[in-house]
């Protein structure tokens, strides 16, 4: 009978430890730990980069994890047009440039300084001072002056500031910066504006210096 209380009791002492365990290990688990839900379409919010604070929330389409430019495809379009730049092939069709990957093709923007023969349909012709544009996708193009061949006679360039467009790409990231919101795309910042009483515009606030040239 002894043998038994002893071993009860050893028992109720282990049980009392493991209890303490558990507690403790519950609360330093809970410390400094913040939950983080990824499911839907809300993407992060309070990111520091570019020397600027991202305070406001990233919504995207859920059945659009990733922007268009960087989906893969497998065989390119039939009528595309191969353009190649510093030595890089590009493959253009209907305002959308790809490039190779792996055993397929990535949907790119194209560097400043690629060159067509054709400008998108569907691009619009924008004005800012004695400048002619075209825009299509989010990607500016100048008429090349002069181009030796027909091949080259649109260039892709990036636009000056003050430049006012009606729409932006869908895939243009939305920042907010000292309290004001901004659309960044192509290395490109927009702010939204009042054109008129029915209409909105963006408008071209600042342009990423292209460390290419």
């Amino acid at each position: 009978m002894k043998a038994i209380k002893r071993i009860i009791g050893i028992i109720i002492i282990i049980s009392c430890l493991a209890g303490q365990d558990l507690q403790a290990q519950g609360r330093s688990g809970n410390r400094g730990v913040k939950t983080s839900h990824r499911g839907g379409n809300h993407v992060g919010t309070n990111h520091y980069k570019g020397g600027r604070y991202r305070t406001q929330p990233i919504y995207r389409n859920p059945h659009y994890r990733y922007p268009r430019h960087r989906r893969v495809i497998r065989t390119l379009p039939a009528h595309h047009v191969r353009v190649v730049y510093r030595g890089l092939p590009y493959f253009f069709y209907a305002g959308l440039y790809y490039t190779i990957y792996n055993d397929g093709y990535i949907a790119v923007l194209p560097p400043v300084g690629v060159r067509i023969a054709v400008l998108p349909v569907g691009h619009v012709r924008v004005v800012v001072g004695p400048s002619v544009m075209y825009y299509h996708s989010g990607i500016y193009y100048t008429e090349i002056q002069g181009a030796t061949t027909e091949e080259e006679r649109y260039e892709v360039i990036q636009p000056p500031v003050d430049t006012i467009v009606s729409e932006i790409s869908a895939d243009a990231e939305e920042v907010m910066i000292d309290g004001n919101v901004f659309y960044e795309y192509n290395d490109v910042m927009y702010k939204k504006v009042t054109l008129d009483q029915e209409r909105k515009g963006y408008k071209v606030v600042y342009v990423k210096e292209n460390e290419e040239n």
